[in-house]
Parts: C-alpha cells; sequence; structure tokens
C-alpha cells in the first residue's frame, strides 16, 4: 500500500542542515577559493552540504521514525549510522568534483585562459576631483598590486584630454618592485583636463604589442564620457581576445554609463558599477580574481562565458543531478528503496530549482550572491525532505523494501523466537 505522508521534524532538520551546510560553504569559499583546485573545492562544498543535510534527515528519523516506522528504528538505525559518511561526504565529494572539472573546461571557446598582463586605465581627469576626492581610485589600484600573483605584469596607463603610461607593463615578482609601482600611484598628480577614452585604449594596445603582450585583461575605470568610435578602438581588442573590465560611478550621466558598459560588452568583459568611490578597491580587487581563477558551479561567472547558454545549462543541470544524488544518498543509509524514490525525485526537483535560483541569482553583488546561496540551499534541502508528501510512499515491513535483503536472511523477530520455545539465558 503507499501512501503520501510527511516528517515535519525531518523537514525542518533538514532545513537546518542545509544552512548549517551553507554556513561550512561559504567558509571555505572565504578561505580557500583562491588556494584549492576548483574541482577540490567544489567537491567539498557539496559533499559536506550533503552531510549536514543528511544528518538532519537521520536524527528527525531516530526521533520520529514516521517515514521509516519503529521496526527501522529497532532493527536498522545502526547500519544508518555506518552508512551516513559513504552515501552523503563521499558521494557528493566525487559528484561535485566531477561535475566541476566539467564546468571548468573552455567548452566552445568561450571562456578565456587567465591573463598574464593586468593593464589597469585610471581617469585623472578634473570630474575626478568631485567623484572621487580622497584619491581612492589610485589606492585601490594600488591594493590590486600589493596582492598579486608573483608571476604577473602590471600596467598602469593614466588619461584626461591625452593618454600617460605611468608604468610600463612590469613583473611583480618581487615586493620591492610593488612598492615602487604604489609609490608612482600615491605621488601623482592631482586630477586636471577632460576625458579622452578613445586616446586611453589606443595607447594601451599599442602598449601590449610593444611589450608583446598575448594574455592582457584591463580593467578601464572612468566617471565621464567622451566621444569614441567604438568599431575602430576596439577592434583590436576583439582581435586579440583582450577582455576591457569597465568601472563606472551609478551617479554620473547616463551616457557615461552606456559607453562603459558597451565597451565591456563588445570585447567579452564585465561592467561593473559603484555607488561612491570608497567601492573601487572591492571591485578591483573582484575583477582581477575572477579573472585569475576557473568559475565554479556556486559562482558567478564573467566575460564570454558570463552569458554563455552553454553554461548556463551545465550549471542548472550538474545542480540538477547534485540534488538528485542528495536526495538518493537519503534512501541509501535508510536502506528503504520506496523512500528512494520519492527523496531521488524530491532532490531531482529541488536541485533544479536551486540550479535556476543560481544561474539567475548569481553576479549583482558580494552580498547577493552569499544570500542567493543560501537560498539555494534552503530550497534544496526543505523540497526534498517534503516530496513523501507529494509522491505516494509503500509502505515498508521489516524486510520488504530493503537495498540490503540479505542481511534479514535468517533474522528471527523477538515474537518469532517467543514462538519456537527458545529462551534466553540470563
Amino acid at each position: 500500500m503507499s501512501r503520501r505522508k510527511i516528517n515535519l521534524l525531518l523537514l525542518i532538520l533538514s532545513m537546518v542542515g542545509g544552512a548549517v551546510g551553507f554556513l561550512v560553504g561559504e567558509y571555505l569559499l572565504a578561505e580557500y577559493e583562491n588556494q584549492l583546485p576548483q574541482w577540490l573545492l567544489m567537491g567539498l562544498y557539496f559533499g559536506q552540504y550533503a552531510l549536514f543535510v543528511g544528518l538532519g534527515c537521520l536524527l528527525a528519523e531516530m526521533i520520529s521514525p514516521q517515514l521509516n516506522g519503529l521496526g527501522w528504528k529497532q532493527r536498522y538505525l545502526g547500519f544508518s549510522w555506518k552508512m551516513l559518511v559513504p552515501s552523503t561526504l563521499v558521494m557528493l565529494f566525487v559528484a561535485g568534483s566531477l561535475f566541476q572539472l566539467i564546468y571548468g573546461m573552455n567548452i566552445g571557446g568561450v571562456k578565456p585562459a587567465s591573463a598574464d598582463d593586468v593593464i589597469m586605465v585610471l581617469d585623472i581627469s578634473d570630474s575626478m576631483s568631485q567623484t572621487d576626492p580622497n584619491r581612492q581610485l589610485f589606492s585601490a589600484a594600488a591594493d590590486v598590486i600589493r596582492n598579486m600573483d608573483d608571476d604577473k605584469r602590471v600596467g598602469i596607463i593614466v588619461f584626461n584630454d591625452q593618454a600617460t603610461i605611468l608604468q610600463p607593463l612590469t613583473n611583480v615578482s618581487s615586493q620591492k618592485v610593488k612598492d615602487h609601482i604604489i609609490a608612482l600611484l600615491k605621488n601623482y598628480q592631482a586630477p586636471a583636463g577632460g576625458t579622452n577614452i578613445g586616446e586611453a585604449l589606443s595607447t594601451a594596445m599599442e602598449h601590449m604589442k610593444q611589450m608583446n603582450s598575448t594574455r592582457s585583461m584591463l580593467i578601464l575605470m572612468s566617471d565621464g564620457y567622451s566621444q569614441v568610435d567604438l568599431a575602430t578602438a576596439l577592434a583590436p581588442y576583439q582581435q586579440n581576445h583582450v577582455a576591457i573590465n569597465t568601472v563606472g560611478i551609478s551617479n554620473v550621466e547616463a551616457d557615461a554609463t552606456n559607453l562603459l558598459k558597451n565597451i565591456a560588452e563588445q570585447t567579452d568583459g564585465t561592467y561593473y558599477s559603484v555607488e561612491n568611490a570608497n567601492e573601487l578597491s572591492a571591485i578591483f580587487h573582484k575583477i582581477y580574481l575572477l579573472n585569475n581563477r576557473d568559475q565554479h558551479l556556486v559562482g558567478e561567472r564573467v566575460g564570454a562565458a558570463a552569458d554563455s547558454t552553454v553554461y548556463a545549462v551545465l550549471r542548472v543541470f550538474f545542480l540538477t543531478l547534485i540534488g538528485g544524488l542528495v536526495g538518493l544518498s537519503l534512501g541509501l543509509f535508510f536502506d528503504n528503496k520506496h523512500l528512494a524514490k520519492s527523496f531521488l525525485a524530491g532532490g531531482l526537483v529541488s536541485g533544479l530549482l536551486a540550479g535556476l535560483i543560481l544561474e539567475l541569482g548569481l553576479g549583482h553583488s558580494a552580498f547577493t550572491d552569499i544570500l542567493v546561496r543560501l537560498i539555494a540551499a534552503i530550497v534544496m534541502a526543505a523540497v526534498l525532505a517534503i516530496f513523501t508528501a507529494i509522491m505516494p510512499v509503500q509502505e515498508r515491513s521489516l524486510t520488504a523494501g530493503s537495498f540490503s535483503r540479505s542481511r534479514n536472511v535468517g533474522e528471527k523477530t523477538f515474537t518469532d523466537r517467543k514462538a519456537s520455545g527458545k529462551r534466553f539465558d540470563m
């Protein structure tokens, strides 16, 4: 006989487990996103998430076995504890690692390789004295240089009516070199003059050619508008696959914002908007990190991959599979194939929802990205937990429905032993 049923305690503890998994996952991202290989990071991320969701569900059924029944608690609870880690942490670690390896590939040539050279093109026109009175722009550039990997090269171009190479492309292989470049930024003259973005782009490309820069990335920051023939100015960037990431102040005129957006879009870069100059340091740091690591399943994509349909479908597909595997893991450690079918179906639906939430929600800001991951984690844990109320589950006897029925062969219940006239010697 099949019937719909739900364990409200399991729903609550599953969501609590999802929240704990989210918190541990955020710690992993904060501490190891730029240190561990992305496949290892995602394996750990999804493995521990499944473990905490599974732990919550197991505790709920141990306290109130409404889905498995008292027979399961009396006979199979010990087996469930033994299967918890292999079914959740191990299985989802393997799956998460494999899915990330595929997701991190350069599929269709849309994901550019990490940039070896970073060129910062900085606006020093007169309007910056009002937009950035405390020279936060140069402080942001200095912070990026201070934290750059030693195998990178950095160049700095400043512009107003004219463009000037403040620092030619230079290896930042020592702290002495970094300190020298930072000193140049700190001691540079006050803003003055107009805004000529076209001249800045032309100067930057010419300098890259002179320095044989083949894998470059630009960070262009400006608060003003200038007349630019984009087709001519951006053609060499498009031909050489150089992404221009642009940063604008949100309260500037619409024409300036649209210009920066167009420059980024036409070169497979990303446009970033800040409310005020105090946010520039965080944005510059974010641009550098995103362009120097592989994308992962729970993070935003940048450049050409940002709007890639292929990667969007892959993310949602892999999250759907991960949700299904989390659901399957519950059925495995409960050792109940009937529950496994329901949890698997619920997991696939919850994974699909979580994938869509991540795909549609990531990329707006660091805070909203965290919030989006929290919502996805809670939704996945909740939907798979309530699916037994949607999909009928066949009632399970003491032996029927087990994945490992051989464990029951030859076993007798207390009633069987009593009926056979056997006694326990004390």
